[in-house]
This record gives C-alpha cells, sequence and structure tokens, in this order.
C-alpha cells in the first residue's frame, strides 16, 4: 500500500523507496522504438525536486587498481561514481524488475538529476525531478559527458533523409 508522501522531503521519499525495493507505482516501462528501445513514463505529474526513482542494482566498491575511466561515468548497466575518494559501481545488468536501469539518456534536455543518497552507510543512485514532469512523459537524465555511440548515432538517425518524423508516433509536424 502507498503511503501518503505529502510530509516527507525528497530525500526522505528516496530513503523509504531504497528501504521497500519499490520504484513509485505510477511508473511505467513503455517500448520507444528499435533503435532506443524501451523508457521509463510517468502515469502522473512530477513536481521539480520531487525523489523519482532509484537506479537499482549491486552495489560495491571498485578496487582501485581496475580503474581506468575517471568521473562518473555509465556504460550499459554499470552506473561507476566517486565517494568519499573511493570508486563505486551499481550494477543493474540483472533484470530484478525495477525501472531505473531502463531511465534513458538526454544531454540537452533531461528532466532528471541523478543524486548520491545514503542508507545504511552505502550510497544510492537516485533520480529527482529538475523541472515539472507532465503525465505521458518520459524520464531522463544526462549520463555525463562522456562520448556515447549512440548519441552520434541517434544524430546520424534524424538528420538521415530517410528519417521522417511525421511517421514516428509521438512527433509533431511543425
Amino acid at each position: 500500500m502507498e503511503t501518503h508522501n505529502s510530509q516527507l522531503t525528497p530525500e526522505q521519499d528516496a530513503l523509504q523507496h531504497i528501504a521497500a525495493c519499490r520504484d513509485k507505482p505510477f511508473l511505467k516501462e513503455r517500448f520507444i522504438d528499435s533503435f532506443k528501445g524501451s523508457g521509463v513514463f510517468t502515469r502522473k505529474t512530477i513536481e521539480p525536486s520531487t525523489f523519482v526513482i532509484e537506479y537499482r542494482g549491486k552495489i560495491s566498491e571498485i578496487d582501485a587498481r581496475s580503474v581506468r575511466i575517471g568521473g562518473d561515468t555509465f556504460h550499459g548497466f554499470l552506473h561507476k561514481f566517486s565517494w568519499h575518494g573511493s570508486r563505486w559501481c551499481v550494477d543493474a545488468t540483472r533484470d530484478d524488475g525495477s525501472l531505473g536501469r531502463l531511465v534513458n539518456d538526454d544531454h540537452t534536455s533531461p528532466n532528471c538529476i541523478m543524486k548520491k543518497i545514503i542508507c545504511e552507510g552505502k550510497p544510492h543512485l537516485c533520480l529527482f525531478a529538475v523541472k515539472e514532469i507532465s503525465p505521458g512523459e518520459e524520464i531522463t537524465y544526462n549520463y555525463g559527458s562522456f562520448s556515447y555511440s549512440w548519441r552520434s548515432n541517434m544524430l546520424c538517425f534524424l538528420t538521415s533523409p530517410v528519417y521522417r518524423p511525421a511517421a514516428v508516433p509521438g512527433t509533431y509536424r511543425s
């Protein structure tokens, strides 16, 4: 049963969802297209600064000898980040039914930002809204400044003469 969270701070709401290992009931997976795959969408308005979802997976500290890339990075379902001078990783490769692993990258206009929330002495990666998110809107965040292959592939896809925006569901003609 979903409790009424109007009295909780966004961080307290995140901690409650982390402890319960559950996503918010108004978030749903939806297939987008063959290039992007699935994404996470809201069926309810989400206000700015609100906790949205946890990027859930196995949390572990990374051995310093195995670290080759600095800063916070995201590769596949592995999200590497720094915390208290150490390198950590959330491995969401195993599909546990949670939706956070399906949130897509938007490096130009994301509606969420990733923050570290500490629960039982370990960091958890959680998304918080940076602006109002409307019902039907996809949840997105910026994976970082790393040059991801799909970003250039998406640019090629969008600028291709074969691409027809009017033929893609959910797009509008200008």
